[in-house]
């Protein structure tokens, strides 16, 4: 009798052990991944000008107003400006190009828990961004966008991503020499170029209201 009972404690034990570690592994993942998300928000908030420039975006702008901007930056557009992005999150077949996705448990915790946005949306924010200006105001249209935002050097910095996601060749739009970044002739054309650039190439179709040489905001002026 005493013998069965230590065999049952210790299955009982071994069971507890067996249910409770994996749970334990997927509470921390899926904490780490909230500490992730929240760690994008902090880095925004050390950036210098960025700030500013989400605090300006609320000001010059009214409730209910779409945004134009890269999907890392809808999170702080609707939780620091209270305006609304066409996105906020990933989706899952661009996650490759989020650095996060090189970390395996990272990785791991956002496959299991992540929030995921849509694809169409972020393919559609590429082609926003990579077409010129006549080409791009229609799907804007289509979200109601009245405002973008745009971020320098950092759309610079992931350029190649934004214009591979929708099927561009990043080269053949923008050149890198000397760590400073060129248009290309093709490149003048693009609207994510002309609003970085535009001191030179100056947008048609927006009007800058912002700029404090880190963020830009502009309204958007449909014919």
């Amino acid at each position: 009798m005493k013998r069965d009972f230590l065999r049952s404690k210790w299955f009982i034990l071994a069971l507890a052990i067996v249910i409770l570690v994996p749970t334990l592994m997927l509470v921390m993942l899926q904490y780490s991944l909230r500490e992730r998300e929240d760690d994008v928000l902090r880095y925004f908030s050390r950036q210098e000008g960025m700030p500013e420039t989400f605090t300006e975006l609320e000001n010059l702008t009214d409730p209910g107003d779409v945004i134009l901007c890269w999907w890392d930056y809808g999170r702080a557009v609707k939780a620091w400006s209270n305006r609304e992005a066409i996105e906020a999150y990933p989706s899952k077949d661009i996650w490759h190009t989020v650095g996060a996705s090189r970390d395996l448990w990272h990785n791991l915790a956002a496959q299991l828990f992540g929030t995921w946005g849509s694809s169409e949306k972020i393919h559609d924010l590429s082609r926003i961004f990579m077409l010129p200006e006549t080409q791009s105001l229609p799907i804007m249209k289509k979200y109601g966008v009245s405002y973008a935002l745009v971020f320098v050097p950092d759309e610079l910095q992931k350029f190649q991503w934004i214009a591979e996601i929708g099927g561009f060749n990043s080269t053949r739009y923008l050149t890198v020499e000397g760590g400073e970044y060129h248009p290309t002739t093709l490149g003048t054309q693009v609207t994510l170029l002309r609003l970085l650039f535009d001191d030179t190439l100056t947008p048609q179709y927006f009007t800058k209201l912002f700029d404090n040489g880190k963020g830009k905001i502009y309204r958007v002026d449909y014919p």
